[in-house]
């Protein structure tokens, strides 16, 4: 379908148009099986949406300000994430650090570190009993990077994001990252996907193609 006769390119509508199908309690329970959740899980146990904000909508909820809470965001990613600038340097794989990055140590840094948290959109994400599930979904643009945040890549944002928000409810479910687009062969090959698997928070089998999330969406 198109407009005035021109194709909507947008990830953002190619994401719409394959994933709103898993809306339906079966349809969904499918998609996370796919993607490692067990064979006992039941239909209507696993919620999924599509451009998610958790963090930021869990501070609405709670009627938090941007200026509260800075050294706890600080405090958890330094427990669960405290080495993560050592193990991308020592991946030697990506442009070399600035500075702020992946560094907590002053003041600044952790008012950034909120904020990355509080901006970091997941494109599709399930939730099950044990697990939460975040989805990129990639068309003709690469994995984001950009060295001004502290939080520089796009994948490992997302990941760390889940984790936080998660530690912060005191919630025990793990965090299963995947990827969609156009070309897998070629997601394997971007860094940032590389850097997951390496670290064992994705796995390789959870990058999948277009077509693959098509044909899966007709069979549930």
């Amino acid at each position: 379908m198109t407009i005035l006769g021109i194709t909507n390119r947008t990830e953002n509508w190619k994401t719409a148009r394959h994933f709103y199908p898993f809306f339906g309690q079966e349809a969904s329970v499918c998609l996370a099986k796919k993607l490692g959740e067990p064979s006992e899980t039941k239909p209507g146990e696993v919620r999924l949406e599509l451009y998610w904000k958790g963090m930021r909508d869990h501070l609405h909820e709670i009627g938090a300000t941007r200026a509260s809470d800075d050294n706890d965001y600080a405090e958890s990613y330094t427990r669960l994430f405290g080495d993560l600038r050592r193990k991308i340097e020592g991946f030697n794989k990506f442009r070399e650090l600035n500075d702020c990055n992946y560094d907590v140590s002053t003041k600044e840094r952790r008012d950034q570190l909120r904020d990355n948290l509080i901006n970091t959109e997941i494109d599709i994400v399930l939730e099950s009993p044990n697990c939460l599930y975040i989805g990129e979904a990639k068309h003709e643009m690469s994995f984001g990077a950009d060295g001004s945040l502290v939080l520089v890549h796009q994948l490992i944002r997302q990941y760390v994001m889940a984790r936080i928000l998660l530690d912060r409810l005191g919630c025990k479910k793990d965090v299963i990252p995947f990827v969609v687009g156009d070309d897998a062969k070629g997601l394997k090959k971007s860094q940032q996907v590389k850097f997951m698997i390496y670290q064992g928070w994705m796995n390789e089998e959870n990058v999948l193609k277009w077509g693959k999330v098509k044909k899966l969406a007709c069979d549930s």
